[in-house]
């Protein structure tokens, strides 16, 4: 199978943004009645495949005629137990897609109708975080069990501290501490059952404090979880996008270049950098909402306030979500094309598809000023 590096690595690198996991959830939650009931895909084969956001190499341009450069496949483990036998896959509007589909699932069109309105949901949307994957999905009212949208075990590592920094000052205040003086192990023990699947009695405390209970509770903690999530995402990726800006100019050209092309070289990379600055403030804006309404929580005790903002946060997380997909796109892309210095030297014509498709990427789809 070619256009994945390693169908194996998956299992233990797949990052949130650009994976969808499903036979991994198949493999972990084989005996959760939720999953059973409530699917992601409704066709058994499919709810076992893998969805990637793929960057299209310039080979395979020819399959789609929309001219996007990332596209949406789903890959098929040719072996469920053994990952490292590969897989086939199809690309969502490929030419001839839905009946490639229908065939490899032995299925009519009408009897997968179901599925192909999720496929051409999650083609839709930029990046396949759990967050951005549930609303876009609320949208024809298709609710997957949770164990769908958990974050994967590698940013969940990686989001460890920053969760238990982030809710100490939350602690503080559910368990009546007055100076601030946490047990290390509560505030990691409690971070442990935010970033789980479901919210379990561990967080009882937080639950009376917030004021929730039953399914607004369920929903609260997922927003929360959503939104530090996407703050930590945005301290961890906007600094290598920054980088990108400088790293632009200690990238060599092979070859001559003529003066047209040099131009626009350099015009994409002023207009890239100009856009980064404009994704940053757009991606602050919204996050500093989130700041200000759990600051008036931890400060002012106003959990009222903070409450709303959970309960009303995810229409927030399609404007959040689409910026820092995208975001999230660029800097993985650039670290794999360019990961060492001898590999920055490049062809002008493929230098300039890159440069083209980040500036299309960061360019603003709707308004950035957010209010609430």
């Amino acid at each position: 199978m070619s256009g994945v590096r390693s169908l194996a690595a998956l299992t233990n690198t797949a990052s949130t943004s650009r994976v969808l996991n499903l036979h991994l959830v198949t493999v972990e939650f084989a005996d959760d009645m939720a999953r059973v009931s409530a699917p992601f895909f409704f066709d058994q084969v499919l709810n076992r495949a893998i969805i990637i956001k793929h960057r299209l190499r310039s080979d395979e341009t020819y399959l789609l005629s929309d001219g996007t450069a990332v596209a949406t496949k789903i890959l098929f483990p040719l072996d469920r137990s053994d990952l490292k036998a590969g897989g086939r896959s199809i690309l969502i509007n490929q030419m001839g897609w839905r009946a490639t589909l229908c065939d490899l699932l032995g299925a009519t069109e009408a009897e997968l109708q179901k599925d192909f309105e999720i496929l051409e949901l999650l083609n839709e949307l930029p990046s396949l975080d759990p967050f951005l994957v549930r609303e876009q999905l609320r949208r024809i009212h298709h609710h997957p069990a949770d164990c769908y949208f958990a974050i994967s075990p590698a940013d969940n590592a990686r989001m460890q501290t920053f969760t238990s920094n982030e809710m100490g000052p939350l602690i503080a205040m559910a368990f009546g501490s007055k100076d601030g003086a946490i047990s290390p192990e509560l505030v990691k023990r409690l971070a442990d059952a935010l970033l789980s699947t479901n919210a379990d009695s561990r967080l009882d405390p937080l639950r009376m404090t917030l004021g929730l209970e039953g399914e607004k509770f369920t929903q609260g903690v997922f927003s929360w979880k959503g939104f530090i999530y996407y703050k930590w995402q945005f301290s961890e990726t906007f600094q290598k996008l920054t980088r990108i800006g400088t790293e632009m100019d200690s990238v060599k050209i092979k070859g001559r270049i003529d003066k047209s092309n040099r131009d626009e070289i350099d015009e994409l990379k002023k207009s890239i950098r100009g856009r980064i600055r404009d994704s940053a403030k757009n991606c602050q804006s919204v996050l500093s909402l989130y700041d200000d309404a759990f600051g008036d929580l931890v400060e002012q005790g106003n959990t009222a306030v903070f409450r709303q903002f959970l309960l009303d946060a995810p229409v927030l997380f399609i404007e959040l979500g689409h910026s820092m997909g995208i975001i999230s796109h660029i800097t993985s892309f650039w670290a794999y094309r360019f990961n060492k210095e001898k590999e920055r030297h490049i062809e002008v014509q493929e230098f300039l598809d890159i440069l083209r498709e980040f500036e299309n990427g960061l360019a603003p789809k709707r308004a950035t000023m957010v209010t609430w």
